[in-house]
């Protein structure tokens, strides 16, 4: 599995600590420990990390799960996964409706918190290649499943999102913008103009990646990212 950037909340910090320590081993970034709801928010918002470990009882008022309701509400969402000791009837009514992503008890064990992980990360490939990603030209509304998108070319002040079918749309949009908005598993940038989808390449060499009919530059400055996400030499 690749490298991810983890947020953990934990207000018990040897168990945060301990849980850094065994990520680390794995060559995960812990983008932070977070030990209030405050302090979890604005570390997600500064870091954008690709998956959160929760743990549902926090000191203060808000806990744990009303980080992972924050989580959801956002744009881009993240799977997040509960830690738990004991917990009453009503903690674990609300912890399931928000849907996390796996549950970890304490003690934590880290052959558990690798595979949750993992298990974790996958099901949330398959939910973004099932998504829908809304886009608008200016004058009408498009809702544009995230798995038929071919690649995105910036022209100026525009991007042409290519959609399967020989099908295109003209945004005025900021690239940047439109990546973020994209999951990064899924989607890369090869050059400054272009973001393609790795699902979509039929073929690849040291300078282009082909998408159907498509040749689409790679820039020498992204060359290694992209050998690193593909696997190739």
């Amino acid at each position: 599995m690749k490298a991810l950037k983890i947020l953990i909340v934990e207000d018990e910090i040897l168990i945060a600590d301990n849980i850094k320590r065994y990520l680390n081993r794995k060559g995960h970034d812990v983008v932070g420990i977070a030990i209030s709801y405050k302090e979890a928010i604005d570390l997600y918002l500064e870091k954008s990390p690709d998956i959160a470990i929760l743990d549902i009882k926090l000191s203060g008022p808000k806990t744990g799960i009303d980080v992972a309701k924050f989580i959801q509400k956002q744009n881009k969402k993240i799977p997040f996964i509960f830690l738990t000791s004991q917990m009453d009837v009503n903690n674990i009514n609300e912890a399931k409706d928000t849907f996390p992503a796996g549950y970890l008890s304490k003690p934590i064990q880290k052959d558990s918190l690798y595979a949750t992980i993992e298990i974790a990360m996958h099901k949330q490939i398959l939910i973004n290649k099932n998504l829908d990603i809304a886009l608008s030209d200016g004058i009408k509304k498009y809702k544009v499943p995230i798995n038929e998108i071919l690649f995105l070319q910036a022209d100026h002040v525009y991007v042409k999102v290519y959609i399967a079918n020989n099908k295109h749309i003209v945004l005025r949009s900021a690239f940047k913008d439109l990546l973020e908005r994209l999951p990064k598993e899924q989607f890369i940038q090869t050059h400054r103009s272009f973001i393609i989808n790795i699902d979509h390449i039929n073929r690849w060499d040291n300078e282009s990646i082909y998408i159907q009919e498509n040749i689409i530059p790679i820039s020498r400055s992204r060359k290694k990212e992209l050998q690193l996400k593909l696997k190739i030499g």
